[in-house]
């Protein structure tokens, strides 16, 4: 990590050439691009949309899992498995599901006489993909984290509420998910993280595409590296999402901490 850091501050003309300091220039350069900037907002949509949909699809399975019972409880085991598959492959996966001309999910829509849109190749369409995507991968972490969080809360404090009359949503509201505090920030910088660091899920499902619509930072990364091959120009970037990621942990922390301190 820290020879990545270093070597950042360098810059090779050719592949085969020796490489020479210039100090924070890639990183001038990378600020002044207006391509970095464009895979910056792509990025926050791409983080943002994943942590609101992860975090509640991540509680609701959690909820639903803990209350299963007997012969269901199988299904807790069942919700490792998008875990256990790569993200090319998950990708890949829902790139045939979304395709526009044979994808399933259009040939059930056009069960009901509905023409289905071309998914990868609309804009925002393509973002809403991806980010399912993305989450599909990885929600059972989140859920994990979330049903063990469910299952270390004393069922005293719900049975006290049960006798107030609560409802579930009172007692999911104002007991469960304070309670769940902790648990909901280690998702959070798992599900930040993992968001902003992704590239598999981009790389294979649209490439960036269509028209740079779903270029996050570390799609851009990839393409200055692999692409137009400069190699240090590319480490610049991955210097930043790396100071971005800390930064955003600290923050959650923070707020974390603030939230334990008010409750």
């Amino acid at each position: 990590m820290l020879y990545g850091v270093w070597q950042s501050l360098f810059r090779r003309e050719t592949l085969a050439s020796d490489p020479e300091f210039v100090g924070f220039l890639n990183y001038t350069e990378m600020f002044s691009s207006d391509s970095f900037w464009h895979s910056f907002n792509r990025t926050a949509i791409f983080v943002f949309g994943s942590l609101i949909v992860g975090t509640t699809l991540g509680l609701l399975f959690a909820f639903a899992l803990f209350r299963v019972v007997g012969r269901l409880r199988f299904l807790r085991a069942v919700t490792v498995a998008p875990y256990i598959i790569s993200n090319v492959a998950a990708a890949v996966m829902f790139r045939i599901l979304f395709n526009s001309q044979f994808g399933v999910l259009n040939e059930f829509l056009s069960w009901f006489g509905i023409d289905g849109p071309s998914w990868l190749a609309d804009q925002g369409l393509a973002m809403l993909v991806v980010i399912f995507t993305q989450v599909w991968t990885d929600l059972p972490l989140t859920i994990l984290l979330l049903l063990g969080g469910l299952m270390t809360i004393d069922k005293s404090y719900l049975d006290a509420s049960l006798v107030d009359g609560a409802t579930g949503w009172t007692r999911a509201r104002h007991i469960t998910i304070p309670l769940l505090a902790p648990q909901i920030l280690i998702s959070t910088v798992w599900l930040s993280y993992s968001t902003l660091t992704g590239l598999g899920v981009v790389l294979a499902l649209t490439g960036g595409g269509p028209l740079r619509a779903t270029q996050t930072m570390a799609m851009e990364m990839y393409t200055v590296a692999f692409r137009n091959l400069e190699f240090n120009q590319a480490l610049a970037i991955a210097t930043f999402i790396l100071v971005l990621n800390a930064l955003l942990t600290l923050g959650y922390v923070a707020i974390g901490r603030r939230y334990e301190y008010e409750q």
